[in-house]
């Protein structure tokens, strides 16, 4: 009998998130536009799926509620895996969300839902929108493929891309049938979803540049300093992840047609807010280390906490040396990125979808 694996257990790292989610943050306010008014409903249900720790969840949720008539009621759901970090979580929402901060007498009652979105996470029927930024790209269960992680930073993200497409697709599939649960009829569904450049027009188009050159790099270092071995090195590179082409959402929307009208299907090509603050510096040795430091550290923000699993599994669940070995590789890539890439642009395409809820039963 085939034993299902475990699901992937999906943490952003501790507290940083917060501080250093800046291309996630642009990607969310590039897709504020999308939300709905909601002046007609009296009574309204919003669900953050994959809030983290709730920084890029604040403005969504703001906006949604700005809209409702004086005196309405307002659920706010967020929801992130049992591994995330509650306790900034919990802060971020008492900050934004008490009653004291409630816009035009608005009720608002928050929900914190520690439940993988690989399940439904509140009742059928409940919420008039969902959102879901930077978070639909993450996979239901670890990867089981082979690759290369010496080769270089180009052919690897081509040959993982290849490899994972299938779960990447029947994971969207499963992903938007389960929101449909969730959001009524009527109801709406925002995604910000981390992606590829479109296959069509390639030729023409910049492609993603999320820094792998210089997280290659600084792993590299740490393999030749005899602080990682060559087997966990390879398995860093398979990180539960499918950035998937806006070709390859459509296709998953054209799956489930039943139960979502398309509203609105886009590809953006989000460039890291330090880039552009990096060029209207003077470019100094010092402004170029800012900006190689905040595109680093967004970048171990949000895939640090699968490394030191990966130490883990490897070394044993006592060990303990993960934010020492984190902050020596963030240094080791922060050089490879000022030394061999300071002409890289970090940028991440983002393929962004506003669905309405159709009444064909999920």
């Amino acid at each position: 009998m085939t034993t299902q694996p475990a699901p992937t257990r999906i943490a952003m790292r501790d507290e940083l998130y917060n501080q250093y989610s800046f291309i996630q943050n642009a990607a969310m306010r590039a897709g504020l536009d999308l939300i709905p008014d909601f002046s007609h409903k009296h009574e309204l249900a919003a669900i953050d799926y994959g809030c983290s720790q709730g920084s890029n969840s604040v403005e969504p949720m703001q906006k949604t509620i700005s809209t409702l008539p004086q005196g309405a009621s307002a659920q706010l759901v967020f929801q992130d895996t049992p591994y995330n970090d509650f306790a900034s979580l919990n802060r971020t929402v008492d900050e934004h969300f008490s009653p004291e901060k409630a816009p035009k007498d608005v009720l608002l009652t928050p929900h914190i839902v520690p439940v993988s979105f690989y399940r439904q996470v509140m009742p059928t029927g409940f919420a008039d929108i969902g959102f879901s930024w930077s978070s639909l790209n993450y996979l239901e269960f670890p990867l089981n493929v082979q690759l290369d992680a010496t080769m270089s930073s180009q052919d690897f993200a081509t040959a993982r891309h290849n490899a994972v497409a299938g779960a990447g697709a029947a994971d969207l599939v499963k992903l938007l049938r389960l929101r449909a649960r969730e959001i009524k009829a009527g109801g709406y569904f925002v995604a910000a979803i981390g992606g590829q450049k479109p296959e069509s027009g390639s030729d023409t188009l910049e492609p993603s540049n999320p820094g792998g050159q210089p997280m290659q790099a600084g792993l590299m270092k740490m393999v030749a300093l005899g602080k990682l071995t060559m087997p966990e090195l390879m398995q860093n590179a398979l990180f539960p992840s499918h950035e998937r082409t806006i070709e390859e959402v459509k296709a998953g929307l054209d799956a489930v047609s039943d139960l979502w009208e398309v509203e609105h299907v886009e590809p953006k090509l989000i460039v890291h807010p330090a880039y552009e603050t990096y060029q209207a510096s003077d470019k100094s040795p010092e402004a170029l280390r800012k900006y190689a430091s905040d595109c680093m550290m967004n970048m171990v923000a949000s895939s640090g906490w699968f490394w030191v699993d990966v130490m883990k599994r490897s070394r044993g669940p006592e060990w303990d040396g993960g934010d020492a070995f984190l902050e020596e590789l963030t240094n080791y890539m922060i050089d490879a990125f000022v030394d061999k890439c300071p002409d890289l642009k970090f940028q991440i395409w983002y393929n962004y979808i506003r669905l309405k809820r159709t009444d064909v039963a999920a």
